[in-house]
């Protein structure tokens, strides 16, 4: 019989079981009918619990799975995120002198979490320099972060060099945006960086950029930051050569168009040729940029544009560089550096301000710490609280008290200035300053020129407005050795500067003002003194404050301040221009005319003097940026 015979058979036996059962009494076919339910019941629920039980096992499995998965991802980018922080903070340190020469471990917070990373020296340094004679220091150091969430562990280590470029090395260098609005005619050589964005439209003048290195971190405008429609004057940016100081090497010009320069070409933008031309013009539809008629895009046609010229044979680079081409930060001191005393983490500082005499006193654990400059000086001038808590001048040579010695010698004494941009116009209309005053002639044969040539000047009483003070240097025309001068507030330099017997000169402060030779302190409130020719060799690193909405800062062609009338004069200044914070005290906004000011002829230059590091100024701080040679 074969196998469908059979289940016929059986089917048919089981048809005939079930007729006869139907035809017993109804109690039969009850219990009957209950029982066939009560196992297909059975049978249902065991095989849906069955079914539930495996479904719960898979969710649960899988649910587990996806959480183990989350939580790798979720540790190694938070890991990630750590040695961005450490990169960041190893360069911090580096700028502001504090390199660490052993293990040194921290925490970051990310998203609530704590993630630890530390940082060792890799053992590496390097000095490197270019054919133009740019100096750079290479440093190593090895990062590690461990981020565990849950049960998951991710562990990401990253080898960095830091290099550290003197900022003096650096025509101008800005580490908020660099605007350039210069009127009339302006040419910048040397290297001219912004750590953000850079803005230039040379209103209706020109600005001629002779230098193999224009780099913005952010994105670089033919427009003004305070209005996109001021698109003007004309831009000559020099083409990539390795050395642009040697007098062989080929000068070619490539125009960076404003717009209306882009329309008369045909080509309409927002700007002109500059970051916000973003998707070029391919005039015959042939997918590149190579024919008449095209214009490639900003960030791939500026590679090209500012490259080496046709046929040169001293290698190849690109002048015009921003963050769209990986530009990292360069890192650079903060304000705290040139500050009497900074404020640090409790208990980690070594004074504390004493409430009685109102002055900081060395404490253990404290709450502050000298900062950079006045730790280092060679040479401090202080007002300090006497002793019936008004201000008085003081000097000390390393631990010793100079001050009868420089005081009774003419060499410093107080004074007043009056500073129409600090005047408040309420609280202090007069505008009157109160200086430390420093003949340096005076100070060049007193027997106290500052040995390490750092010379620092600080105030217990600085405040903002016409309350900041500062310090004034004058006949300053010779200085006996290389000197850096700063202040945590003003500095104001009267007449010809390190003219004669030139040699490496800086200024850093909150603000850095040029008075000219003709300047005699007669300047009061509605007037306006002719200025003469002057001329400044030094570096100055100076605060400034923010173009905000329609108030302009005055720009690079306005960062040293004046307070003459230059109309017709010349403002020689051979050295280096660097802002690098937000004024803290001297927080007058840029305004012009009136009392204030009218601008020079401006014949400013970068010194190639120091191209050669044993040419910069004492204690010149370091740019540092972050190499990535391996992440593992």
């Amino acid at each position: 019989m074969s196998t469908e015979e059979r289940f016929s058979q059986s089917l048919s036996i089981r048809r005939a079981e079930g007729l006869k059962l139907l035809g017993r009494g109804g109690k039969g076919r009850k219990r009957g009918r209950r029982g066939v339910a009560m196992v297909a019941a059975v049978i249902t629920v065991f095989s849906a619990g069955a079914l539930l039980s495996v479904m719960l096992t898979l969710a649960h499995s899988t649910n587990k799975d996806a959480n183990v998965a989350h939580d790798e991802l979720r540790s190694k980018f938070m890991a990630e995120g750590a040695l961005e922080v450490a990169t960041k903070d190893v360069q911090s340190l580096v700028a502001n002198w504090n390199l660490p020469t052993a293990v040194k471990g921290d925490w970051i917070d990310i998203d609530g979490t704590s993630v630890p990373f530390t940082m060792e020296p890799s053992g590496y340094f390097a000095v490197q320099s270019d054919e133009s004679g740019i100096t750079d220091y290479l440093i190593g150091y090895q990062l590690t972060a461990m981020a565990n969430v849950g049960d998951s562990s991710y562990r990401m280590r990253r080898v960095v060099n830091c290099r550290a470029t003197p900022i003096f090395q650096f025509a101008v260098f800005y580490t908020n945006d660099l605007e350039v609005h210069n009127g009339p005619d302006m040419t910048l050589g040397g290297r001219v960086h912004s750590n953000r964005n850079m803005y230039l439209s040379p209103n209706g003048g020109k600005l001629t950029m002779d230098t193999n290195y224009i780099h913005a971190v952010g994105s670089i405008f033919r427009h003004r930051k305070n209005s996109v429609s001021a698109s003007n004057g004309t831009v000559d940016i020099r083409e990539w050569v390795s050395d642009p100081w040697d007098p062989t090497e080929p000068e070619k010009y490539t125009p960076m168009m404003s717009q209306s320069e882009l329309e008369a070409y045909g080509f309409s933008s927002i700007s002109g040729y500059d970051s916000k031309f973003l998707f070029g013009v391919d005039g015959n539809g042939d997918g590149d940029f190579n024919d008449i008629g095209d214009m490639p895009a900003f960030i791939k046609g500026s590679l090209t544009m500012w490259d080496e010229p046709d046929g040169y044979s001293g290698g190849s680079g690109n002048t015009v560089l921003t963050g769209d081409h990986g530009l990292g930060e360069a890192v650079t001191p903060g304000i705290g550096s040139i500050q009497l005393y900074e404020q640090v983490d409790p208990g980690k500082g070594n004074y504390k301000l004493d409430a009685v005499t109102g002055k900081y006193v060395p404490s253990a654990g404290g709450d502050y710490q000298p900062g950079f400059f006045h730790q280092n000086a060679g040479l401090k001038l202080l007002l300090e609280p006497g002793a019936g808590g008004e201000p008085e001048l003081k000097a000390y040579k390393g631990l010793a008290d100079v001050t009868d010695d420089l005081v009774d010698s003419g060499v410093i004494y107080l004074s007043e200035i009056f500073d129409a941009r600090q005047a408040d116009g309420t609280e202090n209309p007069s505008g009157m300053v109160t200086v430390i005053e420093v003949d340096m002639g005076k100070l060049n044969a007193s027997g106290y020129f500052p040995s390490n040539g750092l010379l620092y000047a600080g105030s217990y009483f600085a405040g903002e407005g016409t309350e900041a003070g500062g310090l004034k240097a004058v006949n300053g025309s010779e200085i006996s050795a290389p000197l850096t001068i700063v202040s945590q507030t003003s500095i104001y330099v009267e007449g010809d500067y390190n003219t004669v017997n030139k040699t490496s000169a800086a200024a850093i402060g909150d603000a850095v003002n040029l008075l000219s030779n003709s300047w005699d302190d007669t300047k009061t409130a509605g007037s306006l003194p002719k200025a003469s020719d002057t001329t400044f060799n030094l570096a100055l690193i100076t605060g400034n404050q923010e173009t905000t909405g329609n108030t302009y800062n005055g720009g690079l062609e306005n960062l040293p301040r004046f307070h003459e009338s230059w109309s017709g004069k010349t403002a020689k200044i051979n050295g280096s221009f660097v802002n690098t914070w937000t004024s803290k005290f001297a927080t007058g906004a840029w305004k012009y005319g009136g009392d204030r000011y009218t601008a020079p002829n401006r014949d400013w230059s970068y010194d190639e003097d120091f191209n050669d590091i044993k040419n910069l100024p004492p204690f010149t701080p370091m740019a540092v940026t972050a190499d990535p040679v391996v992440t593992w």
